[in-house]
């Protein structure tokens, strides 16, 4: 039985008096891996931030999480309702040690349940078992974004919104974030919804697509492979 998770209407906000969404709406249904696409300036992270509460909505809009209306909320009571954004830039305390990162991140957990928690996310992250006491900049673009994703998990998201997680890295670090948010959905179960630019490479792991030009709703559509990226072109036009 499919079951929407995740339900945008009417949403629009923006900067002061600088209007950037226009009435989006579209919908995510639980297990998706969802794709936003567009061109630079086009709405995609201000429409994660508007989502997460981080932006006023304008008008009558509305975001509604797991069947209940999330408009406004704060982030702490988002967090336990199973909801968690990863902006692009600035995710990691770089002064600490892989371990204190993630002590960090689930801060507001009693120690029992934090000390569960990263081992359980230790056992998505092998890589990281040995690398514990390791600083962030002594980490690859890689391991870092890998990093960013298992403190998202130490609070045992239901769904994350996620902004270019592939920014910086290389091809074949790409390829290893790519795998690993593939995996979370795969194993885990997690929804997932990704502002990336790197669209040739979010369509071999996505199911929907949700294109956004000049601040609205191009397109909304399931990947069926194989997808032609010639679909979106129009997006960036």
């Amino acid at each position: 039985m499919i079951m929407t998770i995740l339900k945008v209407e009417n949403l629009s906000t923006g900067y002061g008096k600088k209007q950037v969404l226009y009435n989006v709406s579209f919908e995510v249904n639980k297990g998706d891996i969802v794709l936003v696409a567009g061109s630079n300036g086009s709405g995609k992270s201000t429409l994660l931030k508007a989502i997460y509460g981080m932006l006023p909505q304008w008008d009558d809009g509305k975001v509604v999480f797991d069947g209940e209306d999330i408009t406004g909320k704060p982030t702490a009571e988002l967090l336990k309702k199973g909801l968690l954004y990863i902006p692009q830039k600035n995710n990691l305390f770089e002064e600490l040690t892989v371990k204190e990162n993630l002590e960090m991140a689930g801060l507001t957990l009693d120690k029992r349940l934090l000390k569960e928690r990263i081992d359980i996310m230790l056992t998505l992250f092998a890589a990281f078992a040995k690398n514990l006491s390791r600083m962030p900049m002594t980490l690859s673009g890689g391991e870092r974004q890998l990093l960013t994703l298992g403190m998202a998990m130490v609070h045992q998201p239901n769904m994350i919104l996620i902004d270019e997680p592939f920014s910086g890295l290389s091809p074949q670090n790409i390829d290893f974030i790519a795998e690993h948010l593939k995996d979370l959905n795969t194993r885990i179960g997690i929804t997932l919804v990704i502002v990336e630019h790197y669209v040739k490479v979010c369509l071999e792991i996505t199911n929907k697509v949700v294109g956004v030009k000049q601040g609205k709703v191009f397109c909304e559509e399931n990947v069926i492979m194989p997808y032609h990226y010639s679909r979106l072109k129009d997006i960036y036009l």
